[in-house]
């Protein structure tokens, strides 16, 4: 009988979503579970990532006087956010006032 050889799940997951072509979404997803840790507590409990989309990282926020907030350091959100999301494509986050839940 062959000796069989065990791999690690996460040793075998990066090929096989790359075989599906799923690697990039994937790491998009990871994009959006940062985003609280990126932007703190306080941000985190009145907006959500919800998806990245060409290169755009689309967030809801609670409250229009926030937007104009995250406006103003969106540049070190994305500097951010790129150095935790190597191989995602980020140019800029768009922001919009709708329901956060």
């Amino acid at each position: 009988m062959a000796e069989r050889k065990f791999t690690r799940l996460g040793e075998l997951l990066p090929s096989i979503l790359g075989k599906l072509g799923l690697d990039q979404r994937f790491k998009e997803q990871q994009v959006l579970n940062l985003w609280p840790m990126v932007v703190g507590e306080e941000l985190a409990a009145r907006t959500k990532a919800t998806k990245v989309d060409r290169g755009v990282l689309y967030v809801h926020v609670d409250h229009g006087a926030w937007m104009q907030e995250l406006h103003f350091i969106e540049k070190d959100l994305l500097r951010k956010l790129r150095a935790q999301s190597p191989g995602v494509v980020l140019k800029k986050i768009r922001f919009s006032s709708k329901d956060v839940s």
